[in-house]
């Protein structure tokens, strides 16, 4: 069995409480819709990284959600002092994360390279029957 180090399962208990509050605050601010994916935090537990998601993924959105976060970034990490038992919050920082976009392009990539394979097949099958 795994054991967990305490940052981990501190950045979970942030992601959980950030999620609520960064959703109400863009959808507020910047109408939009926002996920936090995950929260990397330190091993001093001083800092964290709050990873975002967006539903509609435009480059002037991003621009325009990062604004409001950094804006409001104190006010997420005092409600979540609030929310969560520490001795000390961790500074939070917000970063857009790219692993979905990444991800989807790789998908993307996987199936160019197996259609390609498929037509090839259905090319040699075509000029054998011949």
């Amino acid at each position: 069995m795994r054991s967990f180090k305490r940052s981990e399962r501190v950045s979970d208990q942030i992601r959980r409480e950030a999620a609520g509050l960064v959703l109400d605050l863009v959808r507020d601010k910047a109408g939009v819709f926002v996920t936090v994916s995950r929260v990397e935090m330190t091993d001093d537990l001083r800092y964290a990284r709050i990873y975002y998601t967006l539903l509609n993924d435009k480059p002037e959105l991003q621009e325009r959600v990062q604004a409001v976060l950094d804006n409001r970034a104190g006010q997420v990490q005092s409600a979540i002092a609030g929310r969560v038992r520490m001795r000390r919050v961790p500074e939070v920082s917000f970063h857009y994360d790219t692993s979905l976009v990444k991800g989807m392009r790789v998908m993307q990539l996987i199936d160019e390279v197996t259609a390609e394979k498929d037509d090839d097949e259905n090319q040699t099958d075509d000029s054998d029957d011949a």
